[in-house]
């Protein structure tokens, strides 16, 4: 096993609102790392982090599970935490575990109690944290509309650093705004999220 120092060491949270994503980002992840080669799904119970028999089962998180990447020489632990009301208690304590949270929206529903929940609980915790505005490749995704909302429900204060090119079926990749650079994503990447989603 590999040895990492403590400046190679990140511990990351994925938190949100339930079916907003955070299994499969975190599936998306591992794949995209090389620690798995099968993008798994909810929908079959392969997932990594939906592991347990009860989690098959309802097709949803139920514990905090913990993952493993490496990118750049650092490791990145990854704990993907359950969404639905009924297993808050798993969320906090999943929080005391991590450095910094992503709160994990959908782009179809925007903003949910989960994600009002979960900045209440990032903030309890006094973390770092940034949204991820997931499944723009869905139809009826909304980026403008979630940010809009973000905006207004947590301030000014939240700024997207990525814009997506091209909505729904027509989702190509994102512009970095910082960098100015754009990512498109290639027929390898769109081949695998189709697998994954079939």
């Amino acid at each position: 096993m590999k040895k990492y120092s403590v400046n190679n060491l990140r511990n990351v949270g994925f938190i949100g609102h339930s079916g907003s994503g955070k299994t499969t980002l975190t599936e998306a992840i591992l794949y995209y790392t090389k620690v798995v080669d099968r993008f798994g799904k909810i929908e079959d119970g392969s997932t990594v982090s939906d592991y347990d028999i009860e989690e098959k089962k309802r097709k949803i998180s139920i514990a905090s599970s913990l993952a493993s990447c490496e990118w750049k020489n650092t490791k990145i632990n990854l704990v993907d935490m359950p969404g639905y009301f009924d297993f808050v208690g798993e969320t906090m304590e999943g929080l005391r575990a991590v450095d910094v949270a992503i709160i994990v929206l959908s782009s179809v529903s925007g903003v949910q109690v989960g994600a009002e929940k979960s900045w209440s609980g990032v903030n309890k915790s006094k973390l770092p944290r940034a949204f991820y505005i997931n499944k723009l490749d869905r139809e009826n995704s909304n980026f403008d509309k979630t940010l809009a909302e973000l905006k207004e429900k947590f301030g000014m204060s939240v700024v997207p650093i990525q814009y997506p090119i091209g909505t729904e079926n027509n989702f190509k990749g994102i512009v970095n705004v910082i960098s100015g650079k754009a990512k498109i994503m290639n027929n390898k990447v769109r081949a695998a999220k189709q697998h994954a989603d079939a």
